[in-house]
């Protein structure tokens, strides 16, 4: 490689590939397991489960559905809270992934992935996506400590050390101004928020740059290495 750009890693969740389909996919496995134990319906307890999401977010939605049939003990919910966890997802990695990723490949970067969340989980997800087969690296944070998820530094360092680059030789893409750019942004590292419902006007991300579509992410690079 000509240019001073040696790796590119990326968040995973809602950067990769939509979340909400994860989320969906889970529901639909505790629905059909709640359909098959006791007979409940199967489309009106996924669809018991989505309601409990929007209006109140993840934490109680098994209560609250369970209770909806009188179903709930809190060893129940366990069970659920595991299957939801341990099942294999029906994901799929957004349009623009793979063509990034070619394009990525053949202008010489190496590329691997950040992600926070319960590592067997993760993994799962990447399995489902078949990320493994495209990716140098993936670096799962929880499997550092949860002490260390981001916004903490501890994995953009260890993932540019796994690559032999440099902070400043690597690129780091995420979706999440919270917790995604404080950490390689701390090492050294350039950082681009992928905004893909449309770069905001006014933002407090501390990302070095904004692109709505993954593809731009080469524009971002060699625009860069030009200036």
């Amino acid at each position: 490689m000509n240019g001073s750009i040696k790796a590119v890693l990326f968040d995973l969740d809602d950067t990769l590939y939509d979340e909400s389909t994860f989320v969906a996919s889970g529901f639909r496995t505790v629905a059909a397991h709640l359909a098959d134990r006791f007979g409940v319906d199967k489309q009106e307890a996924f669809s018991a489960m989505m309601a409990v999401l929007t209006t109140e977010g993840r934490g109680k939605v098994f209560d609250q559905v369970l209770e909806r049939y009188g179903l709930y003990s809190s060893q129940l919910v366990a069970e659920l809270v595991n299957m939801y966890r341990s099942h294999l997802p029906e994901i799929s990695l957004y349009p623009d992934v793979r063509p990034t990723f070619q394009a990525l490949r053949e202008y010489g970067a190496r590329l691997g992935i950040i992600t926070d969340g319960l590592h067997v989980v993760q993994k799962r997800k990447v399995a489902a996506l078949g990320l493994q087969d495209l990716v140098d690296i993936m670096v799962y944070t929880d499997e550092l400590g949860q002490e260390y998820w981001k916004p903490r530094s501890a994995a953009f360092q260890r993932a540019v050390v796994m690559l032999g680059v440099q902070p400043g030789e690597a690129v780091y893409v995420g979706n999440d101004p919270a917790k995604d750019f404080a950490g390689p942004n701390s090492i050294g590292m350039f950082t681009v928020h992928l905004c893909r419902n449309g770069i905001p006007e006014e933002s407090d991300c501390e990302a070095n740059a904004h692109i709505s579509t993954l593809t731009e992410i080469m524009q971002v690079i060699t625009g860069r290495e030009e200036g």
